[in-house]
């Protein structure tokens, strides 16, 4: 295939982000982060402090320098970690403060991993709504920063994704700078407009601890990509450096497409799944109904989940084993039975949530926070042993049950557990050493599990930081509106920006109301759910859907699924939540010379002809169209293209995808 225009690094990019990174790696003084020790404002790390650097190369695209300094009156000790990506336009850095002597240190406070100006002319903030189950989740916003206005940005209940997202951009005229805070916690961020730039703070929102002999804390993980051009060569530029740095590598290989099925039985959740019922539902799956999926799903309620009158409620956790009245044998023959039909066995589980009379509440109250008012404890991830344990335990539970794909839960607010349990000389410290301590159980079980990998989840989408991300992909991204598909394709208009990968589900609420599987099986449900990772929403045990239709549009979301993960992402029509009107979208793989054109007539739109103008496209290349559902080819000139656009005609409530490549 000849290739298109492909968005790469160019010089320009890379100059301003060595010019960014440069600003502090020369000078440590100058480093963006500020803290009060002691009630004296500190700025990066004093020259009176005696800091070092050293620097080593992580890989041919990565170099890490190592900021050090040491004060000799109070004993605490910051080492800067920086890391400069040589074939994307990305600088990143986070802090450490360890406490280096035999005493307390003095108090720290207003901890800032950020305290910095960025240069440019009336500034435009790109922020978002994060996930918060309702409609309104991942809506876009944009905030002009005049001279001395500030915009304050902050989740919800210590999820960093709950209500607004930790990432955002900062657009100047022709160039802009896109930032993610990596943070699994309760992250807080101000931008003040300036005269000329603006001023960004950012770090967990609460600091203000004495370190005992031994301890250390970290900051937010900082992370910027330097960009010039338009919007669309951000989105573009995040992505392509996303899916090389960040999408999980469980096998070698960046996670690619997954197709999903389950057969949860006829129980809340899973709470009626059993050992029969899965080898049952499998090969049913799989063999009598031809459908070739990739991961096998078992969520909430397959552990012992007994209220006081011997009913099964999937939210009583805390005993993390198979129950033994429906899975005598463990899980493991599942996964067996999973894996000869070619997939991977995935497994719901929500460690730091405890409950009244579950084994942890029983054996390990000292591991547990509470707070007044409320059944739920909070597993104290930042206690050493407490982590160790869950570690071994969970290793365990993987290996005997041969899962896969480890699905991590987090479905209540841990904010008011942190700092009801800590001291007014400690806020902060349960917070940091909780996220600590998350962030090494999940390091320890994908380095003590080769091949697996974990999907993130809390409440929806509420955890999806990039720290997160780094060792997850999102499989729920929310808990609202499933088959509502104005809803659902405004939240994937966000998401495709800075989350590449996520999942969908093929149903549809317009028709069939909140039910968990399709009533009917129509192609409409499954071009609203045109993702990397798809669910096919299905009751398996019915044999009146058509499955014909079913494994055809399969076959269609096949050819589209790598595309939409690997090409870049053009949104040809504007965020929106109305049933009144189209989604289009390109994805474009320039490398390859191919990609698609996605549309959706949503049900009372009064247009039925759309025409949209794609981007990539060159002048002196021919492009050869193909809807693989109606058979139709369309060879058109790109110059055509170009001047034209592309137009489409649809009946109501109906989608199409249109694949193009140019001819050789």
């Amino acid at each position: 295939m000849k290739s298109m225009d492909v968005i790469t690094t160019t010089p320009e990019d890379m100059q301003r982000s060595r010019s960014l990174a440069g600003r502090f790696l020369t000078d440590p003084g100058n480093l963006p982060l500020s803290f009060i020790i002691d009630g004296k404002a500190v700025r990066g790390i004093p020259g009176e402090w005696h800091p070092t650097s050293s620097r080593r190369r992580i890989d041919a695209n990565i170099l890490r320098t190592d900021l050090v300094g040491s004060d000799a009156r109070t004993g605490v000790n910051v080492r800067v970690e920086c890391t400069e990506y040589s074939d994307y336009p990305v600088v990143e850095w986070l802090a450490w403060f360890a406490n280096g002597g035999g005493e307390p240190t003095p108090v720290i406070s207003d901890i800032l991993a950020l305290d910095g100006t960025f240069p440019g002319s009336s500034p435009d903030v790109d922020h978002y709504n994060g996930d918060n189950c309702t409609e309104e989740g991942y809506e876009p916003h944009v905030r002009r920063l005049e001279e001395g206005q500030t915009l304050h940005l902050a989740p919800n209940g210590g999820r960093p994704c709950d209500g607004v997202l930790p990432y955002c951009r900062i657009r100047y005229e022709g160039s802009g700078i896109s930032m993610a805070i990596g943070w699994p916690g309760q992250w807080a961020a101000q931008f003040k407009g300036l005269a000329d730039g603006v001023h960004i703070q950012v770090g967990q929102e609460t600091t203000n601890l004495r370190l005992m002999p031994g301890e250390r804390i970290r900051t937010p993980r900082i992370t910027l990509l330097s960009w010039a051009g338009d919007v669309s060569r951000a989105v573009n530029l995040w992505r392509r450096w996303y899916l090389s740095h960040v999408l999980p590598r469980p096998d070698g290989a960046p996670i690619g497409p997954r197709l999903v099925c389950e057969g949860p039985g006829d129980g809340v959740e899973f709470t009626a799944a059993t050992e029969e019922n899965q080898l049952r539902y499998i090969p049913k799956a799989a063999r009598e109904r031809g459908l070739p999926f990739d991961i096998w799903w078992i969520d909430a309620g397959w552990y012992p989940c007994y209220d006081e009158n011997h009913e099964r409620q999937w939210p009583i956790t805390g005993t993390w084993e198979p129950d033994p009245e429906r899975f005598p044998n463990g899980l493991g023959s599942v996964s067996r039975c999973a894996s000869e039909h070619g997939a991977d066995l995935l497994v719901w589980f929500e460690p730091e949530r405890v409950t009244p009379g579950s084994r942890l509440d029983r054996e390990h109250p000292d591991w547990l926070l509470r707070i007044d008012g409320s059944d739920n404890r909070l597993l104290n991830l930042g206690d050493p042993g407490c982590r160790e344990w869950l570690t071994d335990h969970i290793c365990r539970l993987i290996e005997e049950n041969g899962i896969k794909i480890y699905r991590q839960d987090h479905n209540f607010e841990p904010l008011e557990y942190w700092r009801r349990n800590e001291g007014p000389e400690r806020q902060g410290m349960n917070e940091n050493l909780h996220v600590q301590g998350y962030l090494q159980f999940w390091d320890d079980l994908l380095a003590r599990n080769p091949g697996l990998w974990i999907d993130s989840c809390a409440s929806g989408g509420r955890r999806n930081d990039l720290e997160t991300m780094r060792r997850s992909v999102p499989l729920h991204y929310t808990d609202y509106g499933y088959g509502d598909h104005p809803v659902k394709l405004a939240f994937q208009h966000t998401l495709y920006a800075w989350i590449p990968y996520f999942r969908e589900q093929a149903l549809s609420w317009d028709i069939d109301g909140r039910t968990r599987f399709l009533t009917e099986v129509d192609s409409y449900s499954y071009h609203c759910a045109m993702a990397p990772a798809l669910s096919m929403s299905l009751d398996i045990r019915r044999d009146d859907y058509d499955y014909d239709l079913v494994r055809r549009m399969v076959e269609i979301w096949r050819r589209a699924s790598t595309l939409i993960l690997q090409g870049d992402y053009y949104p040809l029509t504007p965020f929106h939540r109305s049933a009144q009107r189209w989604v289009i979208r390109q994805f474009d793989w320039p490398e390859r010379g191919c990609g698609l054109i996605q549309c959706i007539r949503l049900p009372e739109s009064p247009l039925g002809v759309m025409t949209v103008k794609p981007e990539g496209i060159r002048s002196n290349e021919d492009y050869l169209f193909d809807n693989p559902e109606t058979g139709e080819t369309r060879d058109i000139p790109g110059e055509k293209l170009i001047s034209d656009g592309y137009k489409m005609q649809l009946a109501p409530r109906s989608g199409a995808i249109w694949f193009y490549r140019t001819r050789a």
